[in-house]
Parts: structure tokens; C-alpha cells; sequence
């Protein structure tokens, strides 16, 4: 290795990056081609390898040295390097950017093993995305997680509002269900907030698809009405017909109404008040 620093000290290199350093010592010890060596430099987003640098192979193939089959058992691998040298080889081989790499620093993604760095770019995560979902408190994320909320577009607002919200409960597959259908996080918020916890996921996309309210669902139950379905509630609600109509019905006596007969009253607009009328009349 003293050829490599004669090499540094000629070419005026006061300081070197430590990973540069390690792939320039394997490729002195013959571990590797000059080609494989600037793949490697490349992943660093350093500049190739000068002729200078590359002059000591290239005498040592000329002269017909054997290289130093035991370096790599006597060479100190630096303490400060983050990635070793096959870590570097894995990551050139899946066409990682060295741009990708620095993004991911400056954002401070430091502790990315070197599979879940490949992992998120070959399916294009920004690190931005990643670094706006820590900053969210959403460190509990699996790389598949991240990924699969990336490529559904979720924005990372969306999850941290749910959980400014106190909800906390939700799956990821959940989220993504939430998110596709447009559903508000204040939306599921209210639905909490007034007890209606007892609605399914899929009921409560059902309910938003078609704009009803909770409140709605609220007034339908203090009405009395607290075993309706999702698809009844959504069939008042398109019909407009009012939850304290609905009171009146019963206060009428008319408790054996269907939904279409309370539809049509409705629609044609007949008073409780006078059914109950000529229901005394009747009996």
C-alpha cells in the first residue's frame, strides 16, 4: 500500500474519502478490475479513477505481479465507512444512483440497512416522502409499508391527521381504502366522536360515497332507529326524508312501515299528524 500512498502524495491528494480509499486498496491488492472499480467510485458520486490512480495496476499486470492473496485477512476495514466493500458491489449492481444516496443522507435516512436502500429504489421512493412521514412521528413504518403507501399515492398529511385524531387503529390497506375514496380523516374523526363505532370500514366508505353525514346517523338513532343498515340509512338519506319524519311515523302508530311505504309518504308529502288523526278516528 505504500505504492497507493507514493500515488496520493504525487498526485497532491491531501485528504481521501474513506470508501474510495478501501476500493482503491482492493483494487491495488487485485481483488478487482479498474472497470469494476469506477462502477464502485460511481455508486460513491465521486469522479472515476485518474490515470495516476489507475498507474499501479496497470505497471503491477505489466510486470507480472501475483497479487497479495492475504490483504484482505490483514487490512483494518476503516471504522467510519458506511458501506463495506461488498455492501458497494450489491448497491452497483442494482443501478443504485449515487444521487439516490446523497438525497437519502441529506434527509437524514442514516439508518437504511443497504437492502432496504435498494428496496425503495427500484420502486422510486423519494426520500423526501420517507423524511415527511418520520417527521409525521411515523417511525413504526416498514419499508414494504412506505412503499406501498408511496405507490398509492397517500400523501403523508393524510396518515398523520388520522393520528392527530386519535385514531391509531387503522391497517395500512385501511389507509390506502380511506385514501382512494377520497375520505377525509375529519370524516372518520366524527364518526368516532359520536359513538358510532359500531359501523364497518366498508359501511362507513359506503355512507361517504354516497355524502351522508353522521349527524344523520346520529338523529336516525335518537329517533329510535338504531338498527338500520348502511344501505337503509343511504335510502332515507337520498330521499331527503328527515330523521324527526320518521319519529313522527312512530309516534303515529305506523311502526310496521316498510321503506318504500315511508318513501312514498314522504314524497307525497302526508302529514303524521293526520294519519294519527285517522287512526283514532278508526279504532
Amino acid at each position: 500500500m505504500a505504492l497507493y500512498a507514493n500515488v496520493f502524495a504525487e498526485a497532491g491528494e491531501d485528504t481521501v474519502n474513506e470508501e474510495r480509499t478501501m476500493i482503491l486498496e482492493m483494487l491495488a491488492a487485485g481483488k478487482i478490475t479498474i472497470e469494476q472499480a469506477n462502477q464502485l467510485i460511481d455508486v460513491l458520486g465521486e469522479k472515476p479513477l485518474s490515470i495516476t490512480e489507475e498507474w499501479p495496476v496497470q505497471k503491477q499486470s505489466f510486470e507480472g505481479k501475483e497479487p497479495d492473496q492475504g490483504y484482505r485477512v490483514h487490512q483494518e476495514v476503516p471504522k467510519r465507512t458506511q458501506f463495506t466493500f461488498d455492501q458497494l458491489i450489491e448497491l452497483s449492481e442494482h443501478e443504485v444512483d449515487p444521487m439516490y444516496l446523497k438525497e437519502l443522507r441529506e434527509a437524514g435516512l442514516t439508518d437504511l440497512t443497504v437492502e432496504q436502500i435498494i428496496e425503495l429504489s427500484e420502486h422510486e421512493i423519494e426520500p423526501s416522502y420517507i423524511k415527511a412521514l418520520r417527521e409525521g412521528g411515523l417511525y413504526d413504518l416498514s419499508v414494504d409499508q412506505v412503499i406501498e403507501l408511496s405507490e398509492h399515492e397517500v400523501d403523508p398529511t393524510y396518515l398523520i391527521k388520522f393520528r392527530e385524531g386519535g385514531i391509531f387503529d387503522l391497517s395500512i390497506d385501511q389507509i390506502i381504502e380511506l385514501s382512494e375514496h377520497d375520505i377525509k380523516p375529519a370524516y372518520m374523526i366524527k364518526f368516532r366522536q359520536v359513538g358510532l363505532s359500531d359501523l364497518t370500514l366498508d359501511e362507513i366508505v359506503e355512507l361517504s360515497d354516497h355524502g351522508v353525514k353522521p349527524s344523520y346517523i346520529v338523529r336516525l338513532r335518537e329517533a329510535g332507529l338504531s338498527s338500520l343498515t348502511a344501505d337503509q340509512i343511504i335510502e332515507l338519506s337520498e330521499h331527503d326524508i328527515k330523521p324527526a319524519y320518521l319519529k313522527a311515523l312512530q309516534d303515529a302508530g305506523l311502526t310496521a312501515l316498510t321503506f318504500e311505504e315511508v318513501i312514498e309518504l314522504s314524497e307525497r308529502e302526508v302529514d303524521p299528524a293526520y294519519l294519527k288523526a285517522l287512526r283514532g278516528v278508526i279504532s
